[in-house]
């Protein structure tokens, strides 16, 4: 495996769903997918990371499913990011934009109205 793409949340201590979400992702992209969380997970970034370079990558592409550009965005993923890069120096490990403002967010939140009230 020469690209590896990794869907990272924020994690819960309630419930992870970062595994269905790589999984949809992964089926509607024809694209490899592992998932990782920087909180309350045991999945952690560098687990992931590691993961993949032990599986022979040689590029990781990390897709922050963050909807807000906050500390964690801003200081918490680019400092794991840059220790990561320091000890797979022979990897690549690119950052993605994460979720931010979207036109297609907007159609979900349009989406999620129109069935309020539908399942009960």
């Amino acid at each position: 495996m020469e690209n590896t793409i990794i869907l990272l949340g924020h994690g819960s201590r309630a419930a992870c769903h970062m595994p269905e979400v790589a999984k949809m992702v992964a089926e509607m992209g024809s694209v490899s997918v592992r998932y990782a969380c920087l909180q309350f997970c045991a999945h952690d970034l560098p687990s992931a990371v590691g993961e993949a370079v032990k599986d022979g990558a040689k590029k990781v592409i990390i897709i922050p499913y963050f909807l807000h550009l906050g500390n964690h965005m801003i200081h918490d993923i680019p400092a794991e990011i840059d220790a990561l890069r320091g000890k797979y120096p022979d990897v690549k490990i690119d950052l993605a934009e994460h979720l931010g403002v979207h036109p297609k967010l907007a159609e979900i939140v349009l989406e999620r109205i129109k069935n309020a009230g539908n399942a009960e």
